[in-house]
């Protein structure tokens, strides 16, 4: 049986959500053969030089499971989460071309490039001249819980209060300014509607929100359990991103039937058209004018989704099929 390697530093040195992402899979994988995880380096200061230089083998697979991982290993599958690091993130960082190299020598000297979403291959395209052929898309998952570390979670009483959700931070293609001053222009304080926010906020929003009279909270270390009450006890979760890989905060909306308002972009179409009502990101107006009406829905607007269709044991299976195959 062929064994499966995995790149250590990139399953553990990552986002949460790609963190999760990887568990879920190997937790569904049922890999016949051997599974061997390459630790990181024990000095901080060598992670990165040890992960690229790991070589893998040439009998075995050697997994990425989030988009970094080393330039020379046999046989290497490299998962692409997002494109936003090259897109929004370093857009104006000095560092940009090293990224765009060094990322681009990795696409060119993978076996396989999975991408989670035809949004993401799309892209990479855009930004990389890569062979559509070394790209694999493997959708979703979109049934992975969402959360927070458990530390400093709070048990604050959420019954009486009226409050839209917002899971998200204050990285430029999350777009909170925009969404923020759309929101204080909304009828959403004269209403006694306030904003709880599950991360943080562009300074800008925030000191607009405080100019309107909107009452802003904003959590950190949120358990899951809280964040997914908060989830089902809000008015609905407003997500304004302009690129996602997947957005597992509206899947997971998506996923207990809350009401979702989110930005009119690709991935979210392709992910969650039919479960969410949509809005053109870029102009504050429309952003305004959709949350008045979305204030005035009442209940639930949609139906939870009980077997999504890019569950987590599809997406195993895919890997599984793609494995196998490559040797």
């Amino acid at each position: 049986m062929t064994d499966l390697i995995i790149n250590g530093t990139a399953a553990t040195h990552s986002s949460l959500g790609a963190r999760r992402y990887f568990e879920g899979v190997m937790a569904h994988l049922d890999w016949p053969g051997r599974v061997i995880i390459n630790p990181p380096a024990a000095n901080p200061r060598l992670v990165r030089i040890n992960e690229v230089c790991q070589r893998g083998r040439r009998d075995a697979i050697y997994w990425s499971p989030s988009h970094r991982g080393p330039l020379f290993a046999h046989n290497h599958v490299v998962t692409v989460l997002d494109c936003i690091n090259i897109e929004h993130t370093y857009v104006s960082d000095w560092r940009l071309p090293l990224l765009r190299a060094n990322f681009s020598m990795l696409m060119h000297r993978s076996r396989k490039i999975v991408t989670i979403s035809a949004a993401t291959k799309a892209a990479l395209l855009r930004n990389f001249s890569i062979d559509p052929g070394d790209i694999v898309v493997i959708p979703g998952p979109t049934d992975l819980t969402i959360g927070f570390d458990a530390r400093g979670s709070t048990n604050e009483d959420s019954a009486d209060e009226k409050f839209i959700l917002m899971v998200t931070n204050a990285l430029p293609h999350k777009n909170t300014t925009r969404a923020l001053l759309a929101l204080a222009a909304s009828g959403a304080a004269a209403r006694g509607v306030s904003l709880r926010v599950v991360g943080s906020v562009s300074p800008e929003g925030r000191a607009a929100c405080a100019a309107a009279n909107l009452c802003l909270k904003e959590h950190r270390g949120i358990d899951d359990a809280t964040l997914d009450l908060w989830t089902k006890e809000s008015l609905f979760l407003l997500s304004p991103s302009l690129d996602e890989g997947l957005n597992l905060p509206v899947a997971d909306a998506v996923r207990v039937g809350a009401n979702v308002m989110c930005s009119d972009i690709a991935v979210h179409r392709e992910f969650y058209d039919g479960s969410a009502v949509f809005f053109d990101p870029f102009d504050v107006e429309a952003i305004r004018a959709s949350i008045d009406q979305a204030l005035d829905r009442p209940g639930r607007w949609f139906s939870p989704i009980a077997k999504p269709q890019f569950g987590i044991e599809a997406v195993a299976k895919a890997y599984r099929e793609l494995f196998t195959h490559l040797l």
